[in-house]
């Protein structure tokens, strides 16, 4: 019985092999650890969303006016829709340093279960031992920028790709609650909307219709709660993207932010933003749509999220996590996986061999935080002059718009379940 258990956890028989991975994984994550403590932009940065998150809920609740906190009159308070101020006020019964803990941990097991939902399929289909796969690649996973700094800050990101997360297994089985996790997505933060209008394009009905109902309900039960925050929200604070900080600053890798930082220090085109816009969803949902129907929906939703981060006026580098299932869609494929369709045509050596460059280039890019090695986070910073220092302000959005045109769709392929024992390991010993 223990031969058959071992052999369906995918663990190696022999228990020096198990030794070996376990300290490969520990070299591995030690690695990570020395390598956040220098990067450019360091990792640590005081849980400063959530101290945000945390002032804002206890400053509404003591009966003061939500939208008009200012965390240290630093200028930074809450931006997210009332819902959101609901979700978050166990915060208010919290000391930061609880609020801390519980929020790095829940960030920390939500980066395992998604790593767990990219690299197990790909494990299994190239006949890899699963939880050594996963083990290897969470601590790269939590070096990756948009990650770390999520973690850093104390953000909101991971949540959200969890709960889209969950509607791609729930649509894979067929569950009727599908959607409701991209509505909640919207309640807490606006930009999610765009998985509806893909919902609405691949023709699922019923999940575009539980995302839009449970959005509008969760809307309707902050406007309960208080109708004068809701309509605060809507009608004014919504329009102020001032509040989250100037459109140029560095860390705001959005299409706006590119438009902006030419622009700079004359005010960005509107024009010029609504026409890149415009053919970033065009381009994007009509990749998507056709990831969709060859089955490879992490392909698909990877790319909507992709577009909900450069169409949104305002992206930081945390609000970037769809690089990261954009860089297991890109190791599958380096590792063999079928594609379905390619601009190289019938060569998938050279496709395979593109993705693994491709992965390498982003994964490495967003460990080191190439970014912050051509400008500071902070306002009213100069910007770089000539062709490289301007292309070097734009890295992530470069990244992101040569994976909403590159990043390959792959054919539906099986995913085996783990191995079946040998018939002789079932029986007791």
């Amino acid at each position: 019985m223990r031969a058959a258990v071992r052999e369906f956890l995918g663990v190696p028989a022999r228990p020096r092999d198990t030794v070996v991975r376990l300290v490969a994984v520990l070299v591995v994550g030690l690695a990570v650890l020395v390598l956040s403590h220098h990067v450019p932009y360091p990792s640590y940065k005081d849980w400063f969303d959530l101290q945000v998150y945390r002032g804002a809920v206890i400053w509404w609740l003591d009966g003061n006016p939500l939208y008009a906190f200012d965390l240290y009159d630093t200028g930074y308070g809450f931006t997210y829709p009332p819902f959101a101020a609901l979700v978050m006020t166990p915060l208010a019964a919290l000391t930061y340093l609880e609020a801390a803990t519980v929020y790095t941990t829940v960030n920390v097991v939500l980066v395992a279960l998604l790593t767990a939902v990219f690299v197990v399929p790909l494990a299994r289909r190239r006949g890899w031992t699963p939880w050594y796969a996963v083990a290897l690649a969470v601590p790269v996973v939590l070096l990756m920028e948009p990650v770390r700094e999520t973690i850093g800050f104390g953000q909101v990101n991971l949540l959200l790709g969890g709960l889209v997360a969950a509607d791609v297994l729930a649509l894979r089985r067929g569950w009727r609650w599908a959607g409701a996790g991209v509505g909640l997505a919207i309640a807490i933060k606006l930009t999610p909307a765009v998985f509806v209008l893909y919902l609405l394009l691949t023709r699922q009905w019923r999940a575009a219709g539980v995302a839009t109902g449970t959005a509008v309900l969760t809307a309707l039960l902050a406007f309960v709660v208080s109708p004068q925050l809701s309509v605060q929200f809507w009608g004014t604070t919504l329009w102020e993207t001032g509040r989250v900080g100037e459109l140029d600053q560095i860390s705001n890798q959005s299409l706006m932010g590119a438009v902006a930082r030419l622009a700079a220090p004359a005010e960005p085109s509107r024009v010029l933003w609504a026409v890149l816009v415009l053919a970033v969803l065009v381009v994007g949902l009509r990749r998507a749509v056709r990831a969709h129907g060859a089955g490879d929906l992490i392909a698909a939703v990877t790319l909507v999220g992709l577009v909900s981060c450069l169409v949104s006026p305002v992206s930081w580098t945390h609000h970037l996590y769809w690089l990261v299932p954009a860089v297991a869609v890109l190791v599958d494929v380096a590792a063999g996986a079928p594609v379905a369709g390619s601009a190289l045509g019938g060569r998938p050596g050279v496709v395979a061999r593109l993705a693994g460059a491709t992965a390498a280039v982003v994964t490495a890019s967003l460990c080191v935080g190439t970014l912050w090695f051509f400008g500071d986070p902070g306002k009213d910073q100069p910007h770089q002059a000539g062709l490289l220092g301007a292309l070097g302000e734009e890295t992530y959005v470069l990244f992101m718009l040569v994976l909403l045109v590159c990043l390959p769709v792959r054919a539906t392929v099986h995913i085996p379940a783990a191995a079946p024992p040998p018939a002789d390991a079932l029986a007791v010993r």
